[in-house]
């Protein structure tokens, strides 16, 4: 991701609750080492066309428990290599939450999409701004409070992830 990342905006693409690791990408292709062969089985199971389909930008929405199961670093790593802009859910497994942070990918919980998952709908265009946790349903006009990020992980998100922060931090000493 480019420095100075604040907002993200994109076309949402909807999935239900408990989403694991394994249906974002099936464990039987990660003996696969190049990230670009991976793409073409994103979400295969569940979602056949996001692969071909999803841009650079989009946004995943979700239920509850969002990335559960193994602790594979490889379901948020096709999901950078795919340049997801950010994922909503209302709840994430922790350890994918942190996972996407190291690799750079916004991850924000919305509580409110238990009670009405309606506030976004598939495909509908949404705006999120990290520092003061606003989400802008471009589509519907509505907006919302959704969790911030607090500032450590803005710096992961502005310089690409853990690793590129680490170095950044490695060189100015």
């Amino acid at each position: 991701m480019p420095k100075d990342v604040n907002s993200v905006k994109g076309r949402a693409w909807r999935f239900g609750a408990n989403i694991s690791t394994d249906d974002i990408i099936s464990g039987v292709h990660l003996t696969e080492l190049e990230i670009k062969n991976l793409a073409p089985f994103v979400f295969e199971n569940l979602r056949p066309e996001f692969a071909q389909k999803v841009q650079p930008g989009d946004v995943i929405v979700a239920g509850e428990n969002f990335g559960m199961g193994s602790s594979r670093e490889g379901a948020p790593a096709i999901l950078r290599y795919l340049r997801i802009g950010a994922i909503v859910a209302v709840s994430f497994a922790r350890i994918f939450f942190r996972n996407a942070f190291n690799l750079g990918i916004p991850a924000l919980e919305f509580p409110a999409l238990a009670k009405n998952p309606d506030l976004i709908r598939e495909g509908d265009v949404i705006e999120i701004h990290f520092k003061d946790g606003t989400l802008i349903n471009q589509s519907t006009k509505k907006q919302y409070k959704i969790t911030k990020i607090p500032p450590f992980l803005l710096e992961y998100l502005n310089a690409g992830g853990a690793i590129p922060l680490l170095k950044q931090k490695l060189k100015t000493k």
